[in-house]
């Protein structure tokens, strides 16, 4: 925290004092109120900070650091360590810098190095830093990345990158490595949940004629625990080390159609994006509980499919913008069987329905000064009635009203 504080002082003066700096970003701050499981909770805040310095020192290289803050002050479930984790407020800070350097034929390359760290409160008691699933991630990449055209009359962007990361939460630590020669017990490990992470990707972007754009994104990522053994059904822990495979693929469309005549002109956009995921992993679970002992092969194994289309409506004469944003999502464990609520097994697989939905408007105050309204929806359903170690089953809402500053 004190370095990002440092780096966020460092930024303005900056930017004052060399005019070859140029120094831009965004302030959302927000008060409102969340509701989960029907209980309201007190007015809160949400709060994001936005900064990027920038530098060119000639037409073919340059540099920017980004800044990024995001508090939020309600309740919201986060999937940390394979499953939902419900916590009560969490803190969000990152600090980036990037190279940019340009060739000819459209071609640049953009390495980059960054840090980011994240605290959750699980208890309103709990003291900031003090968070179990508190964690600091080192990042590091290089991206190669062209401008050129597909065909003869559209603009076209496609990057390919590699990028390394290295995750390590700063509290946890599992108690069986800490007493497990006290108790006999096997050590699964002592940090469990670090990681280190490769991740290579490619993205295009087109913007096709009629006004519409295309974007595709495909990622694959290998991750290794370091520290975390695979355990057998047996109770053993091997001596080979959990790995995971992520991949996704993402595909979005976006067409501005034409200014409707009413209400000062209305220009709309409407978008729709589908993704889909997938993780292979070679960790096992073994459910110790002698009421319903049971062993599960690759029980974080699963496939993903989201929706979510989109809207936006600019209002050119009071120069509102309104968008609106659903999405729905399926998820299914190859591996991993619903429970009851007693923690029975079923022979059914797991599978998790999600659905949210956001809309939000802005009106122009003064210069750069905008009102903010925005509302959230969010709901998860699933076939697993047991929630003692993950949330499955939950909807909640909010409302929040603020102003955005852009400088």
């Amino acid at each position: 925290m004190k370095k990002l504080i440092a780096a966020a002082l460092f930024l303005v003066p900056a930017s004052a004092g060399a005019g070859s700096y140029e120094l831009m970003g965004k302030l959302d701050l927000f008060g409102g109120q969340y509701f989960f499981q029907n209980k309201s909770g007190a007015v809160n805040g949400y709060g994001v900070l936005d900064a990027q310095l920038a530098r060119s020192y000639s037409p073919s290289l340059g540099f920017f650091a980004s800044l990024r803050s995001v508090y939020t002050g309600f309740k919201q479930v986060n999937e940390l360590a394979g499953g939902g984790t419900l916590f009560q407020q969490s803190l969000d800070n990152s600090l980036g810098f990037n190279l940019i350097r340009r060739y000819e034929g459209g071609y640049a390359l953009k390495p980059r190095v960054g840090v980011k760290s994240e605290l959750f409160r699980e208890t309103k008691d709990e003291k900031w830093g003090k968070g179990l699933y508190d964690f600091t991630r080192y990042e590091g990449g290089l991206t190669l990345e062209r401008k050129t055209r597909w065909g003869l009359s559209t603009p076209w962007t496609w990057q390919l990158s590699w990028d390394a990361y290295y995750t390590r939460y700063t509290r946890f630590k599992s108690l069986a490595s800490q007493y497990g020669q006290e108790l006999a017990a096997p050590d699964p490990g002592k940090r469990v949940l670090d990681t280190l992470t490769n991740q290579f990707s490619y993205g295009s972007e087109f913007d096709l004629p009629g006004f519409m754009k295309l974007d595709l994104l495909a990622s694959l990522a290998m991750i290794s625990f370091p520290d975390q053994k695979v355990i057998n059904s047996e109770g053993a822990y091997l001596p080979s080390r959990r790995s995971d495979y992520y991949q996704s693929l993402n595909v979005g469309l976006y067409k501005r159609y034409n200014d409707i005549e009413a209400l000062g002109r209305v220009r709309p956009v409407l978008g729709v994006n589908l993704g889909v995921a997938g993780q292979i992993s070679n960790q096992n679970h073994l459910d110790t509980d002698p009421a319903h002992l049971k062993f599960i092969r690759s029980f974080y194994d699963y496939s993903e499919v989201r929706l979510a289309p989109n809207a936006q409506f600019t209002f050119i004469a009071p120069q509102l913008v309104t968008r609106f944003t659903y999405e729905f999502a399926v998820r299914r464990y190859s591996g991993r069987l619903a429970q009851k609520d007693d923690g029975a097994y079923t022979s059914s697989k797991l599978s998790q329905y999600s659905g949210s939905f956001t809309a939000d408007a802005s009106y122009p105050l003064a210069g750069s000064l905008d009102a903010k309204v925005q509302g959230t929806w969010a709901t998860s359903r699933s076939n697993n009635r047991y929630e003692q170690v993950y949330r499955y089953n939950y909807y909640s809402s909010a409302y929040f009203a603020g102003v955005e500053w852009r400088f």
